[in-house]
């Protein structure tokens, strides 16, 4: 009697179901009683679904429709793992009031006069739950039909009363609800760690809960039951579990998931909410005394421009801090720039950094009012000039190992005489060793040459036909200081016995520079001006690079070679401290084609062809870009005909013959006026 049930009429399409009146066992049937599933709803029980007072006010025929949980919206939200906050109705409203600048409607504290003094409440040491609880009364464990249905949308129906309102208020508050079935009696109530380290509540010494992690089930429900609403640091709580992770505990996955992530701790809207819902008379309550500390940030606004690339005003970031609950204050408000004081609300287990402040703002002012800009990133300079030297010379090496040469390492000290008997400089007599420790080692090496040769000797002694070395080392002047240089040297086969080359191929002088070159960098070479005893007189030069003279390379006199019984070799000795470490430089290059002119000269034997090229290169001749030598002969006793070619190019147009031939015809003029030069007839 007095039950309410929907009805589908004739004509309702239920599913794909269209319901038409029908004759079933001899007697008309007019519609269809519908069970929840039927109406396209969470399952609720196994028949028919019986409707009560809780969805509205009953009225026979009235549209279902009109009425309130049937005719609704659900929503269902993902959650980022860092907002436990909002594992609630009471966390979802609180973003929606902000967004909408409304008020949101706080939960009904309830007012009462403790009747009882049943409970004593003892916390252990070190216990850093915080718990409240209210002793209650005159309870009604029905579970109403808009319960049943929200639980439903949330798979969290159970066929337990007290566990479908436990697991109501906590899906509505986030606060993490649990209840103790009781007789009226003094009960001891203590909160202490157990076996595993882990919070616990004992019920007159019996373990009744283990708080944040597993619930007891009560089944046996007697007249008075005990409310417990509890918070726990989701940071502490997970050290624990993960601490225990070998081992087995009795844990409710649910429940961690809720505490882990962080629960409301205003555990008062736990409590007062459950109580109005069940309708029970509060006999007593009791609350663990240590309370949450705030957590307080203080910033400039400058700070959360820089952070998120906009300026925001000062009004609009307290308006959104202050709609999402938190507490801001102006410290110093006469002081520039303006320091904020934020205290975020306890339920807020995110806020750490002024970086979550930020993310706050971000998601009021919206990321796509950021305007997109370039990061301005300015790195230091975390190396230094001995790292950046070390790494020059390192790079040299490798390159120098690429083209064939090998590293050797030699002493310092070396015999004066051999260095003498080279053509090499040696130290003051007032500077010499005074105790050497060979007659061989007597004195400080002044070039890595004599060192080199050395080593191509033992190398040709073993067998070794192809030798190419490199050294970097300290070398000494007749004064003794101390000068770091370079030294490469080749001699015998540039490439071994193999097809094409079936006695293989020696070195010569331009290959042997050409690999030198791919070492230290492009240099050009002028004629030594002075001669020494180890040098060829017509294969040896000056290495110039950068308008300096750097070092010298040169062929190894036949006479030395003979005496030393070596193969035909080639040195180079730079000094270490003439190379530079240029920054990369970008040139524009020419994308029209180049013109090429072949010009035989008859000049004086005597000009250097490093003098011919300055004077071109200084008088600056429009569009010739480069000259090269090509080829020589001799043309009469003082004469030679030397042959160039001239490279003429524009970076803005192609060439005409006219163009072309104006900028030899310039070139010509110069080395006639400077070389008394001619082209060859």
């Amino acid at each position: 009697p007095n039950q309410f049930v929907p009805v589908a009429l004739n004509g309702a399409l239920i599913g794909s179901t269209t319901i038409a009146k029908t004759e079933l066992r001899g007697v008309e049937s007019c519609g269809m009683i519908c069970s929840s599933i039927e109406l396209g709803f969470p399952k609720i029980n196994d028949g028919i679904l019986e409707l009560d007072e809780s969805v509205g006010e009953l009225v026979l025929g009235k549209e279902l429709n009109e009425y309130a949980p049937f005719n609704t919206h659900v929503l269902e939200i993902s959650l980022t793992p860092n907002r436990g906050d909002c594992l609630s109705v009471l966390g979802i409203a609180r973003e929606v009031s902000a967004f909408y600048h409304t008020p949101l409607k706080p939960i009904k504290a309830l007012n009462f006069t403790p009747k009882s003094d049943l409970i004593t409440l003892s916390v252990g040491e070190n216990i850093e739950s915080h718990l409240a609880y209210y002793l209650i009364y005159n309870h009604s464990l029905k579970t109403p039909l808009n319960i049943k249905l929200s639980l439903a949308h949330n798979n969290a129906l159970s066929e337990n009363d007290l566990n479908n309102f436990i697991e109501f208020s906590t899906h509505f508050s986030g606060v993490i609800m649990n209840a103790y079935s009781l007789n009226k009696t003094p009960m001891d109530l203590s909160v202490k760690n157990d076996e595993n380290n882990l919070e616990s509540v004992y019920i007159n010494h019996q373990k009744r809960s283990t708080i944040a992690i597993k619930h007891q089930v009560q089944k046996d429900l007697s007249e008075f039951l005990l409310l417990e609403a509890s918070y726990i640091d989701p940071i502490s709580l997970s050290l624990k579990l993960h601490a225990l992770k070998d081992k087995t505990l009795q844990k409710d996955n649910a429940l961690i998931y809720r505490s882990a992530r962080g629960s409301n701790p205003n555990l008062s809207d736990g409590l007062n909410f459950l109580s109005a819902h069940l309708k029970a008379t509060i006999l007593e309550s009791k609350q663990t005394e240590h309370s949450l500390k705030d957590r307080t940030l203080t910033f400039q606004l400058e700070d959360i421009t820089e952070i998120l690339g906009l300026a925001v005003e000062k009004e609009k970031i307290q308006s959104i801090l202050k709609n999402l609950g938190f507490k801001v204050s102006t410290k110093e408000p006469n002081s520039k720039p303006q320091i904020l004081e934020v205290i975020a609300p306890n339920f807020r287990h995110d806020i750490k950094t002024i970086q979550d402040i930020a993310e706050e703002i971000l998601r009021f002012v919206g990321i796509d009012n950021l305007i997109s800009k370039p990061l301005n990133c300015v790195s230091s300079k975390n190396s230094n000039p001995h790292y950046d030297t070390h790494r020059f010379f390192e790079n040299l090496k490798h390159k120098a190992l690429a083209c064939g040469f090998k590293e050797v390492i030699h002493y310092v000290f070396y015999s004066k005489e051999k260095q003498q008997k080279l053509g090499f400089e040696v130290l003051e007599d007032p500077l010499e060793l005074q105790n050497p420790i060979t007659t061989d080692l007597n004195t400080l090496r002044t070039s890595l040459v004599c060192g080199l040769l050395d080593a191509s000797l033992r190398n040709k002694n073993l067998g070794f036909k192809s030798i190419a070395l490199y050294e970097k080392g300290s070398v000494y002047n007749s004064k003794r200081e101390e000068i770091q240089k370079l030294g490469f040297l080749a001699s015998g086969l540039q490439k071994k016995e193999s097809y094409p080359n079936a006695k293989g191929k020696a070195w010569d002088f331009y290959s042997f520079a050409e690999c030198v070159s791919k070492v230290i960098g492009d240099f050009s070479l002028e004629k030594l001006t002075a001669q020494t005893p180890i040098n060829h007189p017509y294969q040896s030069a000056k290495i110039i690079q950068n308008n300096e003279i750097i070092g010298v390379i040169a062929k190894i006199h036949p006479k030395v070679i003979q005496e030393l019984d070596l193969f035909e070799s080639y040195y180079a000795e730079i000094d270490a401290s003439k190379l530079k470490r240029h920054a990369m430089l970008l040139k524009p290059f020419s994308i029209y084609p180049s013109s090429v002119r072949d010009l035989t000269l008859i000049i004086d034997e005597n000009t250097a062809f490093s003098r011919i090229k300055k004077a071109l290169k200084d008088a600056q001749i429009p569009n010739l870009s480069e000259i090269l030598p090509l080829d020589i002969f001799k043309e009469s006793d003082n004469a030679i005909a030397l042959s160039v070619r001239c490279v003429i190019h524009s970076l803005e147009k192609t060439l005409n013959d006219e163009e072309v031939n104006s900028a030899v015809q310039k070139a010509l003029e110069i080395l006639e006026k400077e070389f008394n030069a001619r082209l060859k007839g």
